[in-house]
C-alpha cells in the first residue's frame, strides 16, 4: 500500500515526503462502509502543498477522506475549539520590525511552531471579561466603465471601537 502511496505522491506532488501510520477510527457517514471502528492509513504531508483528489482510488485502497478540507477548519476540530473562548498560546515568537514579512494589518503580530502550542483556557476563564476589540465594516460598490470593466465607485466603511459583549460603540 505504501508503494502505491508513493507512485501517487510522485504523480500528484512531485518530490513531497510524507508520513504515514496505521490509526483505528469509528466512522458512520454516508460511504458505503460498516458503521463502527476500522483501521485507516493516516497519511500528513505539508500544508503547502496542494490537496489530493477527492475521487482518488488505487488498487489497495477504496477513498481519500479529508481531502478538501481547510487547514484552519483542521486546526480548529484537532485543538477543540468550540465557540467563543479564551485561548492559552505557548512558546510566542514575535514578527519583529514593520519592515520584515507581515501576514496582517495588526499592531502586533506573532508566530507559533507548532499548532500543539494552541489549547483552549480552562474553566477558571470563562468569567474573564473579553479583552477590547476594534472592528471595520468595509463596503465597496463597482460600476461598468466604457471599456466594459469593473470601476471602483464607493468605498465606504464603519469603526467599532471597544466591540464588547454588551455590543459595539459606533462611530
Amino acid at each position: 500500500m505504501v508503494i502505491e502511496l508513493s507512485q501517487i505522491f510522485n504523480s500528484y506532488l512531485k518530490n513531497t515526503k510524507f508520513k504515514s501510520k496505521l490509526v483505528s477510527r469509528k466512522y458512520c457517514m454516508e460511504m458505503p462502509i460498516p458503521h463502527g471502528e476500522h483501521k485507516f492509513l493516516k497519511i500528513v504531508y505539508p500544508a503547502s502543498e496542494p490537496c489530493l483528489p477527492p475521487n482518488l482510488k488505487g488498487n489497495t485502497f477504496e477513498c481519500l477522506f479529508g481531502t478538501n478540507q481547510s487547514m484552519l477548519e483542521l486546526f480548529i476540530l484537532k485543538r477543540k475549539i468550540r465557540g467563543p473562548c479564551w485561548l492559552n498560546i505557548k512558546n510566542v515568537q514575535s514578527v519583529g520590525n514593520v519592515n520584515d514579512y507581515r501576514a496582517t494589518w495588526c499592531k502586533q503580530e506573532c508566530h507559533i511552531s507548532d499548532p500543539k502550542f494552541v489549547d483552549c483556557s480552562r474553566l477558571e476563564d470563562i468569567n474573564r471579561p473579553s479583552p477590547p476589540l476594534t472592528s471595520i465594516t468595509l463596503s465597496m460598490k463597482t460600476t461598468r466603465s466604457i471599456d466594459n470593466t469593473n470601476e471602483i465607485a464607493l468605498i465606504s466603511f464603519q469603526i467599532n471601537d471597544n466591540v464588547n459583549q454588551d455590543g459595539p460603540t459606533g462611530k
